[in-house]
């Protein structure tokens, strides 16, 4: 069974070691190490996480089963009344155990208690799971673009949104 909890300052090295695990085995051939070092280092610092935990617009939350974190998903509302899944990362053992699709309903409910009309998120276009994923909850393509982060990196993504109005 799934249980997903809010995620404190205590729980910043959890999500780290989450964050580290999945990237480092599910990113290669879709990044360069480079790229995933880089973005490890600038999205997953302990100031970068709290800012999910502080902030009364955002969240951050675990994902255990049987008491061991498994997943972890962070959100922050936009100022357009979108919420924008920005986190969502599962151990590989657990993939297709509706772990990532608990923590995207998770976010759905939260996004429609703080009244936004659709959740959004960005995703490699060369993630082709993640996609079919994604696609699977209900998120469909809106568009493409190419984000530059810093260091001379881009992330070549699509923007999926799901709509929250019924």
């Amino acid at each position: 069974m799934v249980t997903i909890s809010p995620a404190g300052a205590d729980d910043i090295g959890v999500v780290q070691a989450l964050a580290d695990h999945v990237w480092r085995r599910h990113y290669p051939g879709i990044i360069s190490i480079e790229q995933i070092d880089y973005m490890l280092e600038q999205g997953y610092s302990r100031e970068a996480l709290l800012r999910y935990v502080d902030a009364t617009d955002a969240g951050l939350a675990l994902a255990r089963v049987d008491d061991e974190p498994v997943a972890f998903v962070a959100w922050q509302k936009s100022d357009s009344g979108s919420m924008k899944l920005e986190k969502l990362y599962v151990a590989p053992k657990h993939h297709g155990k509706g772990v990532g699709r608990a923590l995207i309903e998770h976010v759905i409910a939260t996004a429609r208690r703080a009244g936004c009309r659709d959740v959004m998120l960005q995703v490699n276009r060369n993630n082709g799971s993640s996609i079919r994923a994604y696609e699977h909850c209900g998120f469909a393509i809106r568009k493409r673009g190419d984000f530059a982060i810093g260091n001379g990196f881009v992330m070549e993504d699509y923007v999926m949104v799901r709509s929250l109005e019924t």
